[in-house]
């Protein structure tokens, strides 16, 4: 959060979106305000490398194949580490709000937009197009995370609309069964994709059928969550949701049930808390 303040969420310093590529990692901030991209090494020391005009703003942060998207239905995209930018040649979403991004590594890479109106899917992270079939009620909700990809399968985990899956690239999107509702955005551990309601973990192999276990504990609900690396099936970290300003709770898990809150002085408070990325940063006085 910028200068360490506590901001409404229609805000430039309201963060939106966050990734890692290429030795960095690249922020947007601003919602319904003139918005900004930075970038920094080690996740502490930022720059502003793109500061966005006339009450625009971008919708998330996406990075694949050396190029870095800032997406909206005007998106941009940056080859250089977002030194500069170029504005995207097409998007089919008319005047549909973008809600998530993300970059999957299918057939040479994808970028893929989730907006209220649909999903848009592009090659080259410039042109974007709308899929050859479904797509239109597997995307929608106000958090960012919600695509993710493991084994050749792209999966969807709205906080509204169905759990979806497209085994093509995303050229064509089926609904999954026995996901929901949902009230944390997906990841894939390395075996499974895993999703979140109150109480509940719902996991799946193929992203179309899924099974549900109750969290330990079974009281509290996740927000936002992130998994430091899938190889080792890497330790899952969330936030719980909610719009509590400065009273966030954090969690880790390595198996998505039994979860362990931090304690208070392992992290300071502050705004709401939107997605969470994993990178390698460089080191710094708080990770040597």
């Amino acid at each position: 959060m910028p200068n360490g303040t506590t901001e409404c969420d229609h805000d430039p310093g309201a963060g939106r979106g966050i990734t890692w590529g290429n030795g960095w990692f690249f922020a947007n901030f601003g919602w319904g305000a003139p918005g900004s991209v930075r970038r920094s090494r080690d996740g502490v020391s930022w720059e502003t490398v793109y500061t966005v005009y006339n009450n625009s703003y971008f919708a998330g942060m996406a990075f694949g194949n050396g190029r870095l998207v800032a997406a909206d239905r005007w998106g941009e995209y940056s080859d250089d580490d977002g030194d500069n930018w170029s504005v995207f040649n097409n998007v089919e979403l008319g005047d549909s709000t973008v809600r998530d991004t993300a970059f999957v590594p299918y057939g040479g890479g994808r970028f893929i937009m989730s907006a209220d109106a649909g999903i848009v899917v592009s090659s080259d992270g410039s042109t974007y197009t709308s899929p050859q079939s479904g797509g239109s009620g597997c995307s929608g909700g106000d958090y960012q995370g919600s695509i993710i990809y493991g084994n050749g399968t792209i999966v969807t985990t709205p906080s509204s609309g169905n759990v979806c899956y497209s085994n093509d690239g995303g050229q064509n999107w089926s609904s999954g069964s026995g996901a929901g509702p949902l009230m944390a955005n997906g990841v894939w551990n390395g075996s499974e994709f895993m999703a979140w309601g109150v109480g509940t973990l719902y996991r799946s192999t193929d992203g179309q059928s899924w099974t549900s276990t109750p969290t330990v504990p079974n009281d509290f609900d996740l927000g936002y969550l992130g998994v430091t690396g899938v190889s080792d099936q890497g330790t899952i970290v969330a936030v719980n949701g909610g719009w509590s300003y400065g009273g966030q709770r954090f969690y880790r898990s390595t198996d998505g049930v039994s979860w362990e809150e931090l304690p208070g002085n392992a992290y300071s408070g502050g705004h709401p808390i939107h997605v969470i990325a994993f990178g390698y940063g460089e080191p710094s006085a708080y990770c040597p």
